[in-house]
């Protein structure tokens, strides 16, 4: 059995290492230290090692302790934080007036930073956040920061369902995104259409890839 902890948000999963089985109590609740401060998650085992992919940008330090009933309820308030603040900082795309539109917000379990997940609008240049994020910081009263997200990152995060009925690979084994083509789909005598050949993402489906390799 591998263990692992589930962070609170996007089923973001690190492998955690040296502990003794009897000591570790599957589906409890605890707070770990990261890379990025302390957050509240959730003890998860897998039968056949943790995926690669689902740690994604957090790194587990330690595990410092058990959530107590205080923690459990602080990590509600934060979720509804998280919402109202997606809203916030919509406000304050239209008051810079810039090219871009908040997917989520993030805060790490301790508030000490809040990622501001966003999408640049089609056929526009990236423009320079500096000035958004430190009015952010003031409003969030706490370090934020900016992160653009790809079409194919925005899936990944917030995951879904494939036309095959199950979870789409990128959210839940693919460690990155398939190179497919419009040539591999014809090889396969697949029609181009957006119904059938595109992904949650909008992009041609990873899986057009794995078969055109037995063909």
């Amino acid at each position: 059995m591998n263990l692992g902890i589930k962070i609170r948000k996007f089923d973001r999963v690190c492998p955690i290492t040296g502990y003794k089985e009897e000591s570790i109590k599957v589906g409890s609740p605890v707070i770990v230290q990261t890379d990025r401060g302390m957050e509240f998650g959730e003890i998860v085992a897998f039968s056949l090692g943790v995926p690669r992919n689902k740690s994604r940008d957090v790194h587990l330090k330690k595990v410092v302790r058990y959530a107590t009933a205080e923690d459990l309820q602080k990590e509600q308030e934060l979720t509804a934080k998280e919402e109202a603040s997606v809203l916030q900082a919509a406000d304050k795309v239209k008051e810079h007036e810039l090219p871009i539109k908040i997917i989520a917000v993030e805060f790490v379990f301790d508030q000490s930073k809040a990622m501001v997940y966003y999408r640049l609008k089609e056929n526009e240049k990236a423009p320079n956040l500096r000035d958004f994020a430190r009015d952010l910081s003031t409003t969030f009263a706490t370090r934020v920061e900016t992160k653009q997200l790809s079409p194919r990152d925005e899936a990944r995060l917030f995951g879904g369902t494939g036309p095959c009925g199950r979870p789409i690979c990128c959210s839940v084994w693919l460690d990155k995104p398939k190179h497919v083509t419009v040539k591999m789909a014809k090889q396969q005598g697949i029609a181009i259409s957006p119904t059938k050949t595109s992904g949650v993402c909008g992009r041609l489906m990873c899986c057009l890839e794995y078969e055109h390799e037995n063909k």
